[in-house]
């Protein structure tokens, strides 16, 4: 059985994989080190809906840029 370390170690290297700071993977790591779960899940979703913002909004941007693409090959440009 992996011991509190060994759990500690993984969650932090899950959290970082994440994209989180070292600042939010220490205060997830004391809420699950206190317990405090549900207030962990509120952060985690939050969290989770800002890459997704992100995600959103870096795709908008290769919208536009196949958009220029394509007009510009349309108009002989390319």
């Amino acid at each position: 059985m992996a011991n509190a370390a060994d759990t500690e170690a993984v969650m932090t290297e899950n959290l970082r994989d994440m994209g989180m700071d070292e600042e939010m993977i220490g205060k997830c790591l004391r809420m699950v080190m206190e317990k405090r779960f549900g207030e962990l899940e509120k952060l985690l979703k939050a969290y989770r809906q800002a890459l997704l913002d992100s995600v959103h909004k870096y795709n908008d941007r290769i919208d536009c840029l196949d958009y220029f693409t394509y007009t510009l090959k349309k108009n002989g440009g390319i």
